[in-house]
């Protein structure tokens, strides 16, 4: 995508059962996407994992995880997400829809690091896919959405999506 995102609404929908992703750009494109709980659950692990790695918090190289990870990944979202406005309205009325007006569905999803981004890449039902890049902001932003969305869900994510950092390796097993 050449040009950039100017909103992003994520929006469960409970008679589809799958949560609507709509972006739309500085060029006025709108595109819409459709994923399910297993791709927002996917995504979710990625971008937290990306998240940690853009706060300097885990180091995939060395398996190394700072120590209240957790916590200080936590503190980072809210102070960051303090000042965005999550009731602004998504702005209709896009001048062009590259995938169509009908929402495409997400088959697969993932998220890499490039600098001081991270490129989310959806694999589309339609053979095309949406890639963009958003910064660590937009990474907190997006998780934010997706946690106030699945909550209206049965998904049963909420955890998931709450918790920031892996359990320590080692403790995967425990009860």
């Amino acid at each position: 995508m050449r040009n950039r995102i100017k909103q992003l609404n994520v929006t469960f929908m409970a008679a589809e059962d799958r949560i609507l992703l709509r972006l739309n750009t500085t060029d006025k494109e709108e595109f819409r996407i459709w994923m399910t709980r297993r791709i927002v659950r996917k995504l979710a692990r990625e971008l937290s994992g990306a998240e940690r790695r853009l706060l300097g918090l885990e180091s995939p190289e060395s398996g190394h995880i700072a120590p209240g990870a957790r916590a200080i990944q936590e503190f980072q979202r809210e102070a960051r997400m303090a000042s965005v406005d999550f009731g602004e309205r998504f702005e209709e009325g896009a001048a062009g829809f590259p995938f169509g007006t009908d929402a495409v569905l997400a088959s697969d999803c993932n998220v890499e690091l490039q600098g001081e981004n991270a490129s989310v890449s959806l694999a589309l039902n339609n053979e095309r896919t949406l890639n963009f890049m958003i910064d660590v902001r937009g990474i907190h932003g997006t998780l934010a959405m997706l946690q106030k969305a699945v909550a209206h869900s049965d998904w049963d994510l909420d955890q998931e999506l709450s918790s920031a950092a892996p359990p320590a390796g080692g403790q995967a097993g425990l009860h």
